[in-house]
């Protein structure tokens, strides 16, 4: 692009030239010679030839030149920049301005034009792979346009570059303008040769002799060949992507050691025949080179042995040279040397790396360090918010103004707003502004970007034993008490009533919670519910119950702390070795201690969440007539995979799930509903642990006391706003006992299969899977075997 503009103005300044020469020689040859050089004249009339669209006084106008203005004979620089004032249109394929006669008044000038051809129509053939209207949006030129020679080589360029995003690098273009019946107009014909896809066959590293082949083939990630296993990926050959990976390969070579490696050559051998391709590389290696020892100089904050401790690497380790830069100014766990100095106020600290070579493969790296002064925070703004009130972001905050910058202050911040649920992830980014003149002060902007987080829904479907069922609910996630139309206020509030066919089941809902009560981390909330069960037993409960809860900051401020305590009334018209049948009351207060420490709601990306929780019902000491204490334990952790532009994509999830009830003085008065089952997508709730690949509550679907599941997810995320969707594939297995004296932990119900999860507004979480269950289960009498099985899930 840059060397045809530079040709484009070369060709200009010739064509000035020449003009001016023109003009010369016309001015010599109508008064003989150079008679009369260097007198000044009055222009006395200016005339055209050879426009056809433009006006002669709109052409005249556009040049720039003025009958009655003086001219220079035989030159003027007024002519050389109207030459260039109508080259700068870019309407016109030739431009003269000459003398025509020098008569009693002036001179005579003449502007001489050949217009460029203006579009009639675009014409393609031969397209397939690629849309004709995508091919028309790429050339973006229309009806009436004017159309340049440099026009057909930009509309070739876009549509070739098309062709390679579909990985159809061999495809030929073909550009051409044809006259057409209306004078000046002519017709852009594109014919397209798309050729094939070329799968790369072979990639042949020569000269590698220490290097790990593989590794370097896995750097050539996106045509690189691919083991068997990714059945996903593709090896399709695209110049883009070839040029992409070379690049990663050279930063293999550093991660391997081998920083004096080069890349000599590389040929692209092309098979028309079998549509394949062989590429050829060759590589100069070099030594393999090593780390001995790390010096510091300059710091003054913490100790060289501290900064040497956050580079993690010991003398005679292979020299990682990205490792080492990344360790030494920014990884992604924040562990890096520079965090030490970002994270307590040294925002515009530098590290100056050199290498130096002690041996032919042994090094030793000098670092300069230049502290500068500590930065504070002067203001945090806060832009793009709607409907979310400034209080509610600024509360999930961890910086503020007056405080010394912190870098890992800023990520959590970030974190925390991700968890809201509020912002779209891709846009949340946090921007620090350096104060001009003034090193020591930075404003930081989070910029936030809200979407619909309110859910509404009203469904009939079909839940497994439930048989046809229907719903109607609502929920207000960003709910403000006091503007209730409004909103924005961070409260929730939530209505849900779901029934089942011929009244097998009805539950009944209604909850508030304020996370923030007097603008402190303290949590308060209740729930109004009345369930009603016909089932494999019969059963009715209602009542209310109500929650506290606070943030802790030890061990750390991802702790916190919640309370209840429900009351209500159970009425049991069937009985079991479990419960007796009757009407009773339950007193239950509860605790729950949990840490979470995850980026996102829906799709977390890394973090871990824990939670440890008990519920006394207190029959045993006469309070309620039930009398139980039920314990569960769950651990869920996240790592990440795989990186897509600034997002991860990819991600590994491993979830653990124990629960345990039993009474204290007796076993007969546990309430129903709180005894373990499992299968299905455990829609509706009722004390269903979800084990996908299984019928519901087909994993004793009479109840028991003790349950034990493990989950493994893959999970790749398609789409993360405007509406969140992920697939995976899953492994997982559980069971429930009838008691802790027959726990086997490896009497395990196995599933196994596919799934995608998706955010919809205004409905909420909606899920789908298809996985297949390898042992037996059974609902009553009846043994379920083997099989294939499609599940349902939502809000979960």
């Amino acid at each position: 692009m840059v060397i045809l503009k530079r040709l484009s103005l070369l060709l200009a300044n010739i064509s000035i030239l020449l003009i001016s020469f023109t003009s010369l020689f016309s001015q010599s040859s109508s008064t003989g010679g150079r008679e009369g050089e260097g007198k000044v004249y009055n222009i006395a009339g200016i005339s055209c030839q050879g426009n056809e669209f433009v006006s002669s006084e709109t052409l005249i106008s556009l040049s720039g030149l003025v009958a009655g203005e003086t001219f220079v004979y035989p030159f003027d620089e007024k002519i050389t920049s109207a030459v260039k004032r109508l080259w700068d249109r870019k309407q016109f394929s030739y431009v003269d301005i000459v003398v025509d006669r020098i008569g009693v008044a002036g001179v005579f000038l003449v502007i001489k034009v050949k217009e460029n051809y203006r579009l009639s129509e675009i014409v393609i053939k031969n397209n397939d792979e690629v849309s004709t209207s995508d091919i028309k949006e790429a050339v973006n030129r229309y009806r009436g346009d004017i159309i340049s020679g440099y026009d057909v080589y930009l509309a070739k360029r876009e549509i070739l570059k098309l062709y390679r995003e579909e990985d159809l690098a061999f495809a030929e273009v073909d550009v051409e303008l044809e006259p057409t019946d209306t004078a000046q107009f002519s017709r852009m014909e594109i014919y397209i040769e798309e050729g094939s896809e070329y799968s790369v066959e072979e990639i042949v590293f020569d000269g590698v002799t220490e290097l790990d082949i593989g590794k370097l083939n896995s750097a050539m990630e996106n045509i690189g060949e691919k083991p068997w296993w990714e059945f996903w990926a593709s090896s399709d050959y695209n110049q883009d992507d070839y040029e992409s990976d070379l690049e990663n390969l050279k930063m293999e070579f550093k991660r391997q050691g081998f920083i004096d490696a080069e890349l000599l050559s590389d040929t692209v051998i092309y098979d028309e025949y079998e549509e394949e391709v062989t590429i050829k590389l060759k590589i100069y290696e070099g030594k393999k080179i090593y780390f001995r020892k790390a010096y510091f100089e300059g710091n003054t904050i913490f100790t060289s042995e501290i900064l040497e401790r956050k580079l993690e690497f010991e003398s005679g380790e292979v020299y990682d040279q990205e490792r080492f830069d990344m360790n030494l100014n920014m990884n992604q766990e924040q562990t890096d040397a520079k965090s030490l100095y970002n994270n307590t106020g040294y925002l515009f600290c530098e590290f100056v790396k050199e290498e130096k070579r002690i041996s032919d493969d042994t090094v030793d790296v000098y670092v300069k360090v230049f502290e500068g002064d500590r930065a504070i925070v002067r203001r945090v703004n806060i832009l793009g918010n709607i409907k979310t009130k400034d209080k509610v972001i600024r509360r999930e905050l961890y910086v503020r103004p007056g405080d010394y910058f912190n870098r890992s202050a800023i990520i959590r911040s970030v974190n925390a707003l991700n968890v809201l649920g509020y912002f779209n992830p891709e846009a949340l980014r946090p921007d620090v502004k350096p104060i001009p003149k003034d090193k020591t002060s930075v404003d930081i902007e989070f910029r936030v970007e809200e979407k619909s987080t309110d859910t509404f829904n009203a469904q009939i479907g079909f839940a497994g034993s439930f048989g046809l069922t229907g719903a109607l609910g609502f929920t207000f996630n960003n709910f403000s008490f006091t503007e209730p139309f409004a909103g924005g206020g961070g409260e929730l509030l939530n209505f849900n009533w779901e029934f089942g066919q011929a009244s097998r089941f009805s539950s009944f809902s209604i909850g508030y919670t304020q996370p923030w009560l007097l603008d402190e981390p303290t949590t308060i909330g209740f729930n109004i519910f009345d369930t009603r069960i016909n089932w494999s037993y019969k059963y009715n409960r209602r009542g209310i119950s109500v929650n506290i809860g606070r943030r802790l900051k030890w061990p750390d401020d991802y702790f916190r702390i919640n309370y209840s305590l429900r009351a209500q009334e159970n009425d049991v018209e069937t009985a079991s070795i479990y419960y007796r049948q009757g009407k009773s009351t339950e007193i239950t207060v509860g605790q729950t201690i949990s840490r979470a420490s995850l980026n996102n709601m829906f799709f977390p990306t890394t973090g871990s969440k824990f939670a440890l929780s008990t519920s006394w019902a207190m029959g045993s000491v006469g309070i309620g007539t039930t009398d139980f204490v039920k314990n569960e334990l769950s651990f869920d952790l996240y790592n990440p995979l795989m990186k897509m532009g600034e997002q991860d994509r990819l991600v590994l999830y491993l979830g653990t799930l124990f629960g345990y009830i039993d009474g204290i003085v007796t076993d007969t008065t546990l309430n129903p509903i709180e005894l373990y089952r499992m299968g299905g997508s455990g829609i509706g709730g009722f004390g269903i642990t979800p084990l996908r690949g299984y019928d519901d509550r087909s994993v004793n679907d009479t109840g028991g006391k003790l349950m034990l599941k493990y989950t493994a997810e893959l999970r790749f995320a398609i789409s993360l706003n405007p509406m969140p969707v992920y697939v995976y594939g899953y492994a997982e297995a559980g069971n429930v006992w009838n008691d802790m004296e027959v726990l086997n932990p490896f009497d395990l119900k196995r599933s196994a299969g596919l799934g995608v999860q998706m955010f919809v507004n205004p409905i909420g979480i909606l899920g789908f899977s298809y996985g297949y269950g390898f042992d037996p289960s059974s609902l009553g009498s009846g043994r379920i075997e083997p099989d294939w099985r499609f599940n349902f899930s939502m809000g979960r």
